[in-house]
């Protein structure tokens, strides 16, 4: 068989694999990946590349290898919706980092999330000070939700008559 034919079959049978396995797994929008769905995603990706390219490697063998890969992936997923213990280790879980308008600083260390970090993420969101936010969480996936604070009316000091 030619090497240009070889690369053809390869190339399809990895997109084939890569298709059918990725479509078992599920679906997450983009915007919602945790950084462990990032790496799995440049993992199955390098498998894929392997599986088509590389002609010195066994097809079968990295076959094999990406089916465990995705039935790995696919029970982490079963267990993790069956068991929050389990879900906490495998997704983690959201983490405190500004509460009653105080930066919860040890809480942000050790998520490894620096100052710099908080108010890049409160300037996306519109705020330019802590101080107008009463509290804010760190989600899984790096997203930044913030409730904004109460805001107090300002008031002269005379009575409301009409």
């Amino acid at each position: 068989m030619s090497v240009i034919m070889e690369g053809v079959l390869r190339a399809t049978f990895a997109f084939i694999v890569l298709l059918i396995l990725t479509r078992l797994i599920g679906r997450r929008q983009f915007s919602q990946l945790t950084f462990f769905d990032f790496v799995t995603g440049t993992a199955i990706g390098a498998m894929g590349a392997i599986m088509a390219t590389v002609m010195i490697v066994n097809i079968w063998g990295v076959f094999s290898a990406f089916v465990t890969f995705m039935v790995l992936l696919v029970l982490n997923g079963y267990v993790a919706l069956e068991s929050r213990p389990l879900r906490k280790i495998f997704r983690g879980e959201p983490v405190l980092v500004i509460h009653n308008r105080k930066i919860l600083e040890g809480n942000m260390g050790v998520m490894r999330y620096s100052m710099d970090d908080l108010m890049d993420h409160l300037r996306e969101k519109g705020y330019s000070d802590v101080s107008q936010v009463e509290s804010a969480v760190l989600e899984i996936d790096g997203q930044l939700s913030v409730l904004p604070g109460r805001n107090e009316p300002v008031t002269t000091g005379e009575p409301n008559i009409r």
